[in-house]
């Protein structure tokens, strides 16, 4: 499901050659240990994309930090069981593991678990 947004997203955006990213698993970038999450039956029928509105990053160091931060976000603050998103689109082009994909998420109300959740990590432009 991540390769062919990031083929529609290449087309739309105007790349010659699309290949597939690097994905940062959840221990690469250092995720906390979230609570029980729910399998999510597969395949889903809905993708939402998304972006934090938050800090942006342009490192893998930058990046995972920022994912850190909004699990943290998330689990102290929204109290969710972990990170919302099932991934994470960073500034340096890289997608990090969020709930992966087949834990039901915690991002689009009435449809988590049936969809796939991506977030840029990010501001949106005005």
């Amino acid at each position: 499901m991540i390769f062919y947004t990031f083929i529609f997203l290449s087309l739309v955006i105007g790349f010659e050659a699309a290949t597939c990213p690097e994905i940062v698993t959840r221990a690469q970038w250092g995720a906390r240990t979230g609570r029980p999450v729910p399998a999510m039956r597969v395949p889903v029928s809905h993708v939402f994309i998304h972006h934090t509105d938050g800090a942006t990053c342009n490192s893998k160091d930058s990046c995972s930090k920022v994912a850190r931060q909004i699990q943290n976000y998330h689990i102290d603050v929204k109290k969710w069981r972990d990170i919302g998103y099932s991934f994470l689109v960073g500034g340096d082009g890289r997608i990090y593991e969020g709930r992966g994909w087949e834990k039901v998420g915690s991002h689009t109300l009435g449809y988590n678990a049936r969809s796939i959740g991506i977030s840029f990590m990010g501001k949106s432009s005005p």
